[in-house]
């Protein structure tokens, strides 16, 4: 009985053995192996055929799951080390030929397949089969072998960086009294600042030729130009303002012209005055008003007005009042904020002259008789106000008054500017005019009104 079981045991692990061995065995039969040497690198490369040795070890083995990969790790083998060191660049090729996978995995492989450095894919196997090759029909193709890198390593001399120490070098014999002090800058004074204002806007309206209002479409075109300039010196300050209006629409019931001009106005306003104390300063001015072109009653050649008819010439003495202010943006703080600009010039002894140089159809709507001039002696008072609620949208009014004491003249205008963009903007002027040198009108009596509301050109400097 003793002899059965030991003989039943040697049977078993016999049979381990052999099953172990035919599992792990693969014949390989090498075809050809070409070798391909170039002046820095030597390249290898073998076509090989895997036959496999046993055929019931499919069905009692099948292929295993993929083994775990490292593609950083490089396993390098003693006898390809003469060939490593013949390349230029180790990234240039791979070190290894190309990866034939197992078809049969020995135990340890197959059920342990994330072991480190398992030869999975039969490298090791390749690389001798190389190396044989090349030790037996190839030599001349070696150019190191081991007894090549044997002796001392060379010793690499590293060279000191001066960089730093040039960079940071300081020289103690530096004398400061010999160095020239540097000369002063005194940046040129400006005395006059310029600024202008640009405005060319249209409006459209369009109306069907059955609107029961008997409404007409027509195009207005609105050009407004503005220069100023300020010149101040020690305690002396003037300021001149140069502004040209000029309204355009076209005009389909007169058959003589293709448009009608509805304002025209050409405004010059000087002040000069001499700082009295803080914000105050005795100041004259003098303002001169006409219009450029010819206009026309509607069908007809009588002209209604034109250049220097009518004109009109005021000037004054008094005093001046500039308030320059600005706040800071709470909100943001890194935008600018809004800026106030106040000026008041108020003239107790002013002188205000009207007259026609050339024949108009009704001066009366001037104030003046046919034939005639109007000379009064009075008060004026002139204001502006100016605020930037921002870098872009801004608001002015202006007033100008006169008053000789019996008869009143008054203009207040309103500017509201919002602009899009950098050039271009949407624009709200209101122009209110009081004069009762006129003929009384029965609906609006002295006052005037004007409104316009536009979108166009837009630009500042």
């Amino acid at each position: 009985m003793l002899l059965f079981k030991n003989f039943i045991y040697s049977v078993l692990i016999g049979l381990l053995f052999v099953s172990n061995t035919l599992f792990s065995q693969t014949a390989v039969e090498t075809d050809t192996i070409t070798v391909v040497e170039t002046d820095t690198v030597t390249v290898m490369r073998t076509d090989t055929v895997i036959h496999d040795s046993t055929f019931y070890l499919s069905f009692l083995y099948p292929p295993a799951e993929p083994p775990m990969v490292y593609a950083d790790t490089l396993i390098l083998d003693d006898g390809v080390l003469p060939f490593i060191l013949n390349k230029s660049r180790i990234d240039l090729f791979p070190l290894t030929p190309p990866l034939d996978k197992k078809p049969y995995l020995s135990l340890a492989e197959k059920f342990l397949p994330g072991k480190l450095f398992s030869d999975t894919h039969n490298r090791n196997y390749s690389y001798k089969k190389a190396y044989n090759y090349i030790v037996d029909n190839r030599k001349d193709l070696i150019r190191y072998s081991k007894e090549d890198l044997a002796g001392e390593v060379e010793k690499i001399t590293e060279m000191e960086s001066t960089v730093y120490q040039n960079l940071f070098k300081i020289e103690h014999d530096w004398n400061g009294e010999k160095v020239d002090k540097p000369q002063r800058y005194s940046p040129k004074r400006r005395y006059w600042v310029w600024k202008g204002t640009h405005f060319l806007q249209f409006s459209q309206t369009n109306d069907s030729k059955n609107w029961d209002k008997n409404g007409l479409g027509n195009i207005n075109l609105i050009s407004v130009h503005s220069f100023t300039a300020t010149y101040q010196k020690n305690k002396w300050k003037a300021n001149q303002t140069l502004e040209w209006r000029l309204n355009l629409a076209n005009n389909s019931n007169d058959t003589l012209r293709r448009y009608k001009i509805s304002e025209d106005k050409l405004r010059s306003y000087t002040t000069v005055g001499f700082q009295a104390f803080k914000n105050w300063s005795y100041s004259s001015n003098l303002e001169f008003t006409t219009q450029l072109f010819p206009n026309y009653a509607e069908n007809k050649t009588d002209r209604l007005a034109l250049l220097l008819s009518p004109f009109k010439v005021n000037t004054g003495l008094g005093m001046n009042y500039t308030l320059n202010k600005s706040y800071p943006n709470k909100t943001y703080p890194k935008l600018p904020g809004r800026k106030v600009a106040f000026t008041a010039d108020i003239s107790p002894l002013s002188i205000q002259y009207i007259n026609v140089m050339k024949r108009v159809t009704n001066p009366s709507q001037f104030g003046i008789k046919e034939g005639s001039s109007l000379f009064d002696f009075g008060t004026t008072l002139n204001a502006k106000l100016t605020i930037n609620f921002n870098k872009s949208v801004s608001y002015m009014t202006r007033i100008n008054y006169f008053t000789n004491y019996h008869k009143v003249y008054s203009e207040w205008e309103h500017d509201l500017n919002l602009p899009i963009n950098r050039f271009f903007s949407v624009r709200l002027y209101l122009f209110v005019t009081f004069d009762d040198t006129r003929v009384k009108d029965e609906k609006y009596n002295y006052v005037q009104l004007k409104e316009t509301f536009s979108f166009g050109f837009n630009y500042t400097w």
